[in-house]
């Protein structure tokens, strides 16, 4: 029983390390799709002349802007 456990966790460790690379890639992608959104929201708020959450979605696309230069 000892063995199987053992083994089990040795088999988490191997695959968690060899997913690092494609797990980063898909944050990437969500973080790139973010971004894309709030542009398009950012967009659509100045259409219709709200100010306020233009001010606010910006400043959350520039949080995601330097979170993603920052992990580059």
């Amino acid at each position: 029983m000892q063995r199987q456990k053992k083994k089990v966790q040795d088999n988490k460790m191997f695959n968690r390390s060899r997913n690092a690379g494609a797990q980063t890639k898909t944050i990437m992608e969500k973080n790139v799709n973010e971004i894309l959104k709030l542009q398009y929201r950012i967009k659509r708020y100045q259409a219709m002349r709200n100010g306020a959450m233009c001010q606010l979605l910006n400043g959350k696309l520039q949080k995601l802007l330097a979170q993603q230069a920052s992990a580059l």
